[in-house]
């Protein structure tokens, strides 16, 4: 069981320097060096864990994050097991308060731990989730009961439950549904305590869920799930997590034009971020909050036709490819730079370009370079493309290396081993959409041709590797000539596949694949312009 943190957390991000921890829990045994935890919080981010309670055979440790200048440790408080592991229920009390470490186990006398790590008073659970039995993997689950498990702000918790008559089930909050379960004794037998009643599990298809099958449950083979009658409604409590082989709708972004390009990315501490490159005169920015992405900030572009996002150092860069000029008549792409200040992008550098497609954002040797694909200028599709490299000292981009492209599409950057490449799509030459493209080397400070791919209006090269196997994809989009009749399906073409063949020092097709027209739109764009 999971829940965001902001949840509890409404008001404030941080966790509190004071509180209690109080769990009611069986556990019938534990294998040697096994641990399992109670309780975590989890960054959802880093998956860093920032707070846990887990069990071992012999110790109860308490885990938590501390952080200060030199940088972020995990610490952890360990109380010696006090014979928890033997089947029955045990109440126990974490007490954290001013460096001490207190634990109560079933009202006895506390055991006080002072140690040299305070808990944080700053420990920020923004962006963080809780987990209940686990610590958001398969590996730790808690295998045994837990009746009630309570996080309490403030002093030592022990005074609300102790003393008590039945110190082992003292009580400070537990679920109505194990307050309302009831069982019948059998004879001559003690009435059992709510929780540990006999309870019935059907299985087969859905029966009803009224009062006479009330906190009664139900295992659901085909889905692989147990459910809980409450309330005359069936509550998932255990559901096998299945690798799904579809994509379910999760939400609609509504934007304001079409939208050519999408780049999904993370600003550490801000949180997960998209920005989509829209038609019209206005692209967005938007920001995941609360199970959704939702408007965050708009930015001006012209025709942009795709965002790349990129840092340098602790500097945080979204750089748009624009396809059309300003209103000045002006072709120019913008480079943001993120404001901690004012948690926005601002313009920090603009860079003429021609009918920009794409930017290919790479690092080689501790340097950075940005690439952009320009497509046309005017009717003229065979220009320049541009690298640009950046320079510490005027902290700008500067023209690094042109290189000769026809209607460029795409950039692609990749290594293998100590070696750097850089493929362009070349699309269209201005007469047919038969063009090579090339595959380009960094060698002696700068790229050189490697090797060439015919292509018919390249619209995409990936780079993907299958264990020690790496392949370079292509997607052909259009077959087009100016001297030729266009038929029917000149848009449904063979995409290739080729692999790095070491020995031949040369990329060797591996595989057609048909399809219909990768990159289509790009193609349609560029026959209306001519």
């Amino acid at each position: 069981m999971s829940f965001p943190a902001f949840r509890i957390f409404s008001r404030c991000d941080l966790f509190p320097e004071e509180f209690s921890i109080v769990v009611t829990l069986r556990v019938p045994s534990l294998p040697p060096k096994r641990n399992e935890y109670l309780l975590t919080v989890v960054a959802e981010e880093s998956d860093l864990l920032l707070l846990g309670l887990r069990l071992s055979p012999a110790q109860l440790h308490f885990l938590f994050l501390r952080e200060d200048t030199a940088g972020a440790w995990q610490t952890r408080v360990s109380f010696r097991s006090p014979a928890l592991v033997d089947g029955r229920w045990h109440t126990l009390v974490l007490a954290v308060s001013a460096g001490v470490f207190s634990l109560t186990t079933d009202c006895s006398l506390p055991v006080d731990i002072m140690a040299d790590v305070p808990f944080p008073a700053t420990l920020s659970v923004k962006g963080a989730r809780f987990f209940v039995g686990s610590r958001r993997r398969a590996k730790g689950l808690f295998t045994g009961l837990v009746r009630q498990l309570v996080l309490l702000p403030g002093s030592d918790a022990t005074p609300r439950l102790c003393p008590s008559r039945n110190a082992p089930l003292a009580v400070l909050s537990i679920p109505r549904v194990l307050q309302a379960l009831t069982g019948k004794p059998e004879d001559n037998e003690v009435l059992k305590y709510p929780y540990e009643t006999n309870i019935r599990v059907t299985l087969g298809p859905q029966p009803p869920c009224t009062e006479v099958e009330d906190a009664q449950f139900w295992f659901d083979a085909s889905r692989k799930g147990l459910y809980l009658c409450v309330g005359n409604e069936w509550v998932s409590v255990l559901a096998a997590k299945e690798r799904l082989d579809y994509v379910e709708e999760h939400q609609n972004l509504s934007t304001n034009s079409e939208t050519l390009g999408i780049e999904v990315f993370r600003i550490p501490q801000v949180g997960l971020f998209v920005a989509t490159a829209n038609r019209k005169a206005t692209s967005a920015v938007y920001k995941w909050t609360e199970e959704k992405f939702i408007s965050y900030q708009n930015i001006p572009t012209h025709q942009a036709q795709a965002w790349r996002h990129f840092t340098i150092g602790k500097k945080i860069f979204l750089a748009v490819a624009n396809f059309e000029p300003d209103e000045k008549g002006q072709e120019f792409s913008v480079i943001y730079k993120w404001s901690h200040r004012k948690l926005k992008f601002t313009p920090y550098q603009s860079i003429a370009t021609h009918s920009a497609r794409d930017w290919e954002a790479f690092e080689v040797d501790g340097e950075h370079f940005l690439a952009v694909a320009n497509h046309r200028e005017g009717d003229n599709h065979n220009i320049d493309s541009v690298i640009y490299k950046w320079n510490p000292a005027t902290r700008l981009f500067e023209a690094n290396q042109t290189i000769a492209t026809s209607g460029a599409y795409d950039w692609e950057f990749f290594s293998v081993g100590p070696y750097s490449f850089l493929v362009v799509a070349n699309t269209f030459n201005g007469t047919s959409t038969k063009v090579h493209s090339h595959l380009y080397i960094r060698l002696l400070g700068s790229f050189q041709l490697f090797q060439s791919f015919p292509t018919f209006g390249a619209a995409d090269w990936e780079v993907f590797q299958i264990g020690e196997r790496i392949f370079l994809a292509v997607a052909n989009s259009h077959s087009y000539d100016v001297e030729m009749q266009v038929q029917n399906d000149s848009y449904v073409i063979n995409s290739v596949i080729y692999e790095l063949n070491v020995t031949a020092q040369a990329f060797v097709k591996f595989q057609d694949i048909l399809t219909c027209s990768g990159g289509r739109r790009g193609l349609h764009a560029r026959r209306a312009e001519g």
